[in-house]
């Protein structure tokens, strides 16, 4: 499991359908991967998250320590390429001040 290499972008929009579930199979780290998300987002920006409902709830207990908010969370309608029990998790990253904590930039 490696750093995405982006330099020099970031990003507005994250799209993940069932990468976390796929890092099972590779043995890599969910939390790592939720960190590498967070330094190529940039803030303000969202993430969409397609993927088991257990995993939707391991990645919610992280929101707040990532300063992310959850807008809304969906169940996944059926389809071909989906999965059971799917649900759709959106986040929304947070303008992070140090000294005044977190700000809404709307």
């Amino acid at each position: 499991c490696e750093a995405f290499s982006t330099y020099p972008r970031t990003y507005d929009l994250l799209h993940a359908w069932t990468v976390f579930t796929d890092l099972e199979k590779r043995g890599c780290s969910a939390e790592d991967l939720l960190l590498e998300m967070d330094r190529i987002l940039r803030p303000t920006g969202f993430i969409i998250v397609r993927d088991k409902a257990p995993i939707i709830v391991f990645i919610k207990k992280y929101l707040n320590a990532l300063h992310w908010e959850a807008v809304t969370v969906v169940d996944g309608e059926s389809s071909p390429e989906s999965e059971e029990n799917e649900m759709i998790l959106i986040i929304r990253k947070k303008l992070w001040l140090p000294e005044g904590g977190s700000q809404d930039s709307t």
